[in-house]
C-alpha cells in the first residue's frame, strides 16, 4: 500500500487494488491546501473544521464519522469511541480511533485523541499494524501521551502527525519534541510517499512523511 499524508491529520492510504481510503481531510484555513485527492472511503474522527472536510474529497466516497462496524468498498473499519481530550469529552468532545485493513495490514488512526488509552479501549482497538498517532499537544496527546499510547498498542510502523509544520496556522509542539522523546526508537525519513508491505512490520519504526501540497 501506498500512503500519503495531506498535513495535520489528513492521510491517503491506497491499497494494491487501487481501493482508497482519506482521512481526516482540513478546511483551508488550517494552514494546508489539498491537491485534488479522491477516496473510496473519508474517515471523520471528529467533526471539527480541521478534520471534516469532506467536500474537498473527489469522487462519491462513503463518508464514516461514528462508532461502530463498518464494511465500505469491501475494505472492514472499526470505530472505536474515546474523547478528545482527558476530562472525558467535558472540553472538547468525542473522538472515534478508527481501524481499517487494507492489503492484509491493520492501520489505526487516532484521530484527535486527547488521553491515554486504557486497557479496554486498547483492547477494542485490537492489534495494530501502522500507527497513526497525534504527537502536537495541546488539542491532542503530546510527545510523552503518543508513546504511552504507543507502549499500549504495540504497532510496527509509527506515523506522527498533527504537530507544527511551516503551514499549520496555529501553535503545536513540532514533531522534534516526539523524536526526542522517543531516543533510542528506529526513526525514519522523512518520506514524500510510504511504500508499506507485511514485509517491512518485522520491527517497531517511526517513519516521518512530508505534507503533499
Amino acid at each position: 500500500m501506498d500512503i500519503k499524508w495531506f498535513g495535520h491529520s489528513c492521510f491517503q492510504i491506497t491499497d494494491s487494488i487501487g481501493r482508497t481510503v482519506v482521512t481526516d481531510p482540513p478546511d483551508d484555513s488550517v494552514g494546508y491546501t489539498l491537491p485534488p485527492i479522491r477516496a473510496d472511503i473519508v474517515l471523520v474522527s471528529h467533526d471539527h473544521f480541521d478534520h471534516n472536510n469532506v467536500e474537498a474529497v473527489l469522487g462519491s466516497p462513503i463518508v464514516i464519522k461514528h462508532p461502530g462496524i463498518y464494511k465500505a468498498a469491501g475494505i472492514d473499519v472499526k470505530g472505536v469511541a474515546t474523547y478528545h481530550d482527558d476530562a472525558g469529552g467535558k472540553l472538547r468532545g468525542t473522538n472515534t480511533v478508527f481501524c481499517f485493513t487494507m492489503d492484509d495490514i491493520r492501520l489505526c488512526h487516532l484521530g484527535d485523541l486527547g488521553h491515554v488509552l486504557d486497557d479496554n479501549e486498547a483492547r477494542m482497538i485490537g492489534d495494530v499494524d501502522v500507527l497513526l498517532v497525534p504527537v502536537g499537544g495541546t488539542f491532542t496527546i503530546d510527545a510523552r501521551g503518543a508513546l504511552a499510547v504507543m507502549d499500549k498498542l504495540k504497532p510496527k510502523l509509527v506515523i506522527p502527525m498533527h504537530y507544527r509544520t511551516p503551514a499549520l496556522a496555529f501553535d503545536l509542539d513540532p514533531v522534534d519534541k516526539f523524536i526526542k522523546a522517543a531516543r533510542g526508537r528506529k526513526v525514519l525519513g522523512p518520506e514524500k510517499i510510504l511504500h508499506v508491505s507485511r514485509e517491512d512490520l518485522d520491527q517497531q519504526k517511526i517513519v516521518l512523511l512530508e505534507y503533499v501540497s
